[in-house]
């Protein structure tokens, strides 16, 4: 007789997604509330706003992620691929910070601050490693030939067990999709912040409403794509690659044209940023933050061409399901 419900592991996992997103929506209401009590003058005039959005943004999905905890305990197919893409999308979102926090020089702290520098560091590290920990271990977990098998004998259709599940986007793919969707969406907000929209291409820096229309116009059609590699869309393939090429060459041009410096320092006179140590710092380190955050385009590059065949291999599967 097959065993029913879920294993140790899964419900232990399930239970850390509950856990977890209870204690992001628990940071988000106090910091929105914080936030909102507090007289922040010395800041600049958009990050009070960014940061409550931002806040509200991993609150609503802190929601989420309590409703798929609970699919996972009731072994729902769709749960499972969630978790997938959600330990997908913080083990890299997390692993990033903790590269740049290794190898970025940090801002040198003000004399006399109460925390000190290599504190600072252990912080951030301590913040991120934990997550970054937890979504290795979903992706393990979730991952196990055992495991795939007790959420697919958990899915019934019609009281009967799924036999021919549907085509589902490459995991690989799909976790790139999600992340690419969560960071696209969330860029959506930030011109309703009164952060300054300055896009920048191959070296020219666009502002005023062409600006923000620009901006619009490439957060839409890095959305459109990463819901067309969810939903499996033969065209999403070229498009996403064809943005992942195109952006790669702007921002190495952006960061070798002798104009970057200059560039930079409107951008940051814009943001009305404290002038002293930490904003000398933060224009003398970008451009080494820069160069990292090229090599990360490049995985992705990589990763898009290795799994083109499966893509392909799922559109056909799937279009062959609508066709029978």
């Amino acid at each position: 007789m097959k065993q029913s419900g879920p294993t140790s592991a899964v419900f232990v996992a399930a239970i850390v997604g509950i856990l977890v997103s209870l204690f992001t929506i628990l940071i988000a209401v106090a910091s929105i509330a914080g936030m909102s009590m507090l007289a922040l003058e010395a800041t600049p005039p958009f990050a009070k706003t960014l940061a409550v959005t931002m806040m509200g943004l991993f609150g609503g999905l802190a929601i989420f992620g309590i409703f798929t905890s609970v699919a996972v305990l009731r072994l729902k197919s769709w749960a499972r691929v969630s978790m997938l893409v959600w330990g997908g999308v913080m083990a890299a979102f997390c692993g990033l910070i903790l590269l740049f926090t290794a190898f970025v020089p940090l801002p040198e702290t003000p004399a006399g601050a109460s925390v000190s520098l290599p504190f600072l560091r252990l912080l951030i590290s301590a913040m991120y490693g934990i997550p970054f920990l937890i979504g290795i271990w979903w992706l393990l977990l979730f991952n196990q030939s055992a495991v795939k098998e007790r959420f697919l004998a958990g899915a019934i259709v019609d009281g009967q067990p799924v036999s021919n599940p549907q085509p589902r986007c490459p995991l690989p793919l799909a976790i790139l999709a999600g992340f690419t969707i969560f960071s696209a969406g969330f860029s959506l907000l930030l011109p309703f912040t009164n952060f300054p929209v300055n896009p920048i291409l191959f070296g020219y820096r666009f502002q005023g409403v062409f600006g923000v229309v620009l901006f619009y116009l490439s957060a839409a059609l890095v959305l459109a794509g990463a819901i067309g590699m969810l939903r499996l869309k033969r065209w999403s393939y070229p498009l996403m690659l064809a943005q992942y090429f195109f952006w790669m060459a702007s921002g190495t041009i952006t960061l070798v044209r002798p104009n970057y410096d200059l560039n930079l320092h409107e951008m940051l006179a814009q943001m009305n940023l404290p002038e002293g140590q930490m904003g000398q710092a933060a224009i003398a380190q970008t451009r080494v933050f820069g160069v990292l955050s090229l090599i990360p385009g490049v995985l992705l590059i990589w990763l898009m061409l290795y799994f083109h065949t499966r893509f392909v291999e799922a559109c056909a599967a799937k279009e062959t399901q609508l066709s029978t």
